[in-house]
Parts: C-alpha cells; structure tokens; sequence
C-alpha cells in the first residue's frame, strides 16, 4: 500500500517539483505564442527560477520538450500495455471490453495533461510528439490485434488496419482538446468506439461487440 512506500528524499522531491515547474511554463508559453518564440528566459521567468536553475536540468528548451514528450509518451505506454495480459488470447465475447480499455484511457490521459497534448498535437518543437504518439497507438492495436484476434479473416495487411485506427484516434482526440473539451473523456472515448472500431471490426472480419459492452467496460474502469 501507498503509505508503506519509502519517500523520496527531500532533494529529489525539490528536483521533481523544479522540473515540473518548468514542464508547465514551457507548456503554457507554447500555447500562448508557440514554441518558436518561447525563450529560456521566458521559462524561467513562468516557472519562478533563475536560468542557472534552468541549465541545471536542461541544456536548452528543445531538451526540456523531448523530455517532457518522452515522459508523457512513457507513462501512456506503461499504462497501457498493463491492461492485459501478455501471451493470452480471451474469449469472442471478451474482445469488447478489452479493444474499449486503452481508449477510455486515451482520452483520460490527455484530459489529465491537456496542455502537453495540446501542444504536441499542434506540431510544435517539430512533428517528434505527434509521430511519437501515433507509432505508440498504432503500435499498440497491431499487438492487441494479434494477441486477441488470432481468428481474424482478413485481406487488409494487419499494420494497414492499425495505422487507421491511430490516425482516427489522434484525429478525434486533436478535434476534442482544440475545442475545449466539450464532451467528459468517457464519453468521448464512447463515441469514438462506435464512430471508428466498426470499421476495424469490419475490416478483421469480426462480429462487433454489442455497444452496450463498452459502456459496461467505462464503468467497470471508474
């Protein structure tokens, strides 16, 4: 349990606390006025430390947003790939429930560090953020599609399929942060699965799950 964990040393929670800081102040000025115009100065001005502080941890701000990118892209891998169970097929029924999970979590992901998203989905600092985070989805639904769908009938090339599924995903989810977020995230993620999976399921010759099933999934996950 959490309270039996050891606490970071007050030094490394300083450092963390620092580094987020500054992770925030590049985020918020990127929005403001885009990455090209944002300076050191103008990081460590938002963040409230000095530029030596900032040197301290970063050579520069393309430094600190590959990080920043590398960290978010991590944790959204990490968490996703913990959904199932690796090396084992489930039952017809079951594939609902687990294609729904990595969605909802998506969409929950990008609710949670929107500014971070928002800014690698407008392509600044360069197209690394958005083609990161599409190889990761696209990457993620071929090794679901193998691992769950060994009896999927299929002409389309597996790596096809996979690619549009995380054009659409990145689409949806680029629509929903430049617009405010309208919709809550579940929500989102709900539409998304009955706007997109149909044509995947068509596509791997695979009865779709009945649309209850990922309402179902979304309550279990809450």
């Amino acid at each position: 349990m959490s309270e039996n964990l050891p606490a970071l040393p007050r030094q490394d929670r300083r450092i963390s606390r620092t580094r987020r800081q500054l992770r925030e102040a590049l985020m918020a000025l990127i929005l403001e006025k885009g990455y090209d115009a944002v300076t050191v100065e103008d990081i460590a001005a938002r963040a409230d430390v000095g530029r030596t502080t900032f040197y301290l941890h970063y050579r520069d701000k393309e430094h600190l947003f590959l990080e920043s990118i590398t960290q978010i892209a991590d944790e959204l891998a990490e968490q996703m790939y913990a959904l199932f169970p690796q090396g084992q097929a489930v039952q017809e029924d079951q594939v609902g429930d687990h294609a729904m999970r990595p969605i909802v979590l998506v969409f929950r992901h990008a609710a949670e560090n929107a500014d971070l998203y928002r800014a690698m989905m407008r392509g600044e600092g360069g197209l690394i953020a958005i083609t990161r985070l599409r190889e990761l989805s696209a990457s993620y639904a071929l090794e679901f599609m193998r691992l769950f769908l060994k009896e999927a009938q299929t002409s389309l090339p597996l790596e096809v399929i996979a690619s549009y599924f995380a054009a659409s995903l990145l689409g949806t989810l680029t629509w929903w942060l430049e617009a405010g977020m309208p919709y809550p995230p579940d929500e989102m993620a709900h539409m998304f699965r009955r706007l997109a999976m149909r044509g995947v399921w068509e596509a791997l010759g695979v009865t779709p799950p009945s649309s209850s099933a990922g309402q179902e999934e979304i309550q279990r996950l809450r």
